[in-house]
């Protein structure tokens, strides 16, 4: 195939925009990858999970059966299906962002399909459901992070269902299924969060409020004549949001000895913490931006493009110090239009500038920078973002005492480190100001998930969404808690667990 000047450069327009959607992605959701080995080894050679079953299925036909297909004993592509008799239903398809980024980060031409991101261990293994895959009769989502919806427009179209997920959520779908260029097989169908829902006689599913740092992201419980499993994945216990409801605490009380499997995120379980509100990194800002002296300065803020309460309480911040607050960044374009037609968040009070070719110009018409507050894309420090062309292209130039502000964690990636580490060099070679890690993570620790157990008392246990050492953190707590050994279950993609 030939390929023209022009079919190239649109191709690697949409590579750019697909990498810097894949790394809007907060730090925890990729944070212990630290503890996987980063090498240059060919990612299409990574040898598949094994498919281990429960050893007693076989034990009489099995009514309720949980089967993992991606993100458990590791981090990302999380993806969990859920059988009853001869209906399953399939709980979130998300991406390993670190592996799709290794992959599609290339200049040359390369092949985007669900076969492909499976063979590369980038997405769910759906194959593990073989001849089952015509029993699927839908798939749920808990929330918008790209670990767990990002491999919906490559892999969803395998399955003759509906898409059911929350507003917010549905409406990020939509508008990836667009970037792709693709059309769902199934209806996007929204529910609101606390929903309850028929799937069919024998499936019903529950949509319950918990906190992350993204909107809407609910709890899933798949109520069944065998039994009932939640889906807890992820999550943290936010008693003070400063968007959206609480956790459903009342629910989960109710729940309280009915649960028979829980699947919870335990990505943080070796910290011995509650994870702080998302009201104390709003405070954070508010002392960094109003505690500093900025007269004069132009400030920059970096953070993640689907923090949508972040970005909420930064635009707050700019209004107290009387600058006009603009988006730098297609990313925060995406999220920001889709919290604000679904009437979760108004932005009209901000300018979005969200495409790269447009940002360079319209830096250069702005006269006096010190009046404005910018938030760019690329916390990350990649190359290619709006920070980082702003620094070293000088699309902004900036001078002594000019801020900037990181409301992340960096990822502890061999490739992130790096990235950060040239930044942050260039910055501080203009001498700007520096500000890290003004920020509070969207997921549970330990102290949390000890709540969460104590409050719900599941019958039994499956974590996920981290390696060995959280697992094993978390199996530690579970037995401190009167859990015993046998209703704690540790499983990898593919490895059948029998309900009932």
């Amino acid at each position: 195939m030939v390929r023209t000047a022009e079919s190239r450069e649109r191709e690697r327009s949409a590579r750019e925009a697909r990498a810097n959607d894949f790394r809007i992605l907060s730090e925890e959701n990729t944070m212990s990858t630290q503890f996987r080995k980063h090498s240059n080894t060919n990612t299409q050679q990574r040898p598949k999970q094994p498919r281990r079953q429960h050893p007693g299925r076989n034990n009489g036909p099995t009514k309720l059966e949980i089967i993992p297909l991606g993100g458990f004993s590791e981090v990302g592509r999380n993806s969990v299906a859920i059988r009853c008799e001869d209906e399953i239903v399939i709980l979130d398809l998300g991406l390993m962002m670190d592996r799709y980024i290794e992959y599609t980060d290339s200049d040359d031409l390369v092949e985007i399909s669900g076969r492909k991101l499976i063979e590369i261990g980038a997405a769910p293994d759906v194959n593990i459901l073989g001849k089952e895959k015509k029993n699927v009769v839908g798939i749920l989502l808990t929330h918008a992070h790209l670990d767990h919806i990002g491999a919906v427009p490559y892999l969803a179209n395998r399955f003759d269902c509906d898409i059911h997920a929350t507003p917010f959520t549905t409406e990020l779908v939509r508008r990836m299924y667009e970037d792709e260029r693709r059309h769902p097989r199934g209806r996007l169908v929204a529910h609101d969060v606390n929903d309850r829902f028929v799937l069919t006689d024998k499936i019903q599913a529950e949509f319950i409020s918990v906190t992350h740092s993204t909107p809407q992201t609910v709890m899933i419980l798949i109520h069944t004549p065998y039994g009932k499993v939640l889906y807890c994945n992820d999550f943290k216990l936010d008693n003070n949001p400063t968007l959206g409801p609480k956790p459903n605490y009342a629910r989960l009380r109710e729940l309280a000895g009915t649960v028979d499997y829980l699947i919870l995120d335990t990505l943080y379980a070796e910290h011995p913490i509650k994870t702080p509100s998302e009201k104390i990194a709003e405070e954070m800002l508010k002392d960094v931006l109003l505690g500093t002296q900025s007269k004069g300065a132009k400030i920059i803020i970096t953070t993640f493009s689907s923090h949508i309460a972040r970005l909420r309480a930064i635009v707050n911040v700019a209004k107290m110090m009387k600058r006009k607050p603009v988006f730098l960044g297609r990313s925060l374009r995406k999220y920001v239009e889709a919290a604000q037609d679904v009437g979760i968040a108004d932005f009209s009070d901000v300018e979005i500038v969200g495409y790269g070719n447009k940002v360079k110009p319209y830096l250069k018409r702005i006269k006096n920078p010190e009046r404005y507050l910018f938030v760019a894309t690329g916390n990350q420090g990649e190359p290619k973002a709006t920070l980082a062309r702003i620094v070293n292209q000088r699309l902004l130039p900036l001078t002594d005492n000019d801020i900037v502000i990181f409301s992340c964690k960096m990822i502890p990636v061999p490739v992130t480190i790096e990235n950060r580490k040239r930044l942050e060099n260039e910055l501080q070679a203009q001498h700007v100001r520096i500000f890290t890690d003004i920020h509070v993570s969207g997921h549970g620790a330990r102290e949390d998930h000890r709540d969460l157990l104590n409050t719900l008392k599941p019958k039994h246990i499956i974590p996920t969404h981290a390696e060995m050492k959280g697992l094993g953190a978390f199996k530690e707590l579970a037995l401190e808690v009167g859990y015993k050994p046998e209703q704690i279950r540790i499983v990898r993609n593919g490895e059948r667990v029998r309900v009932k």
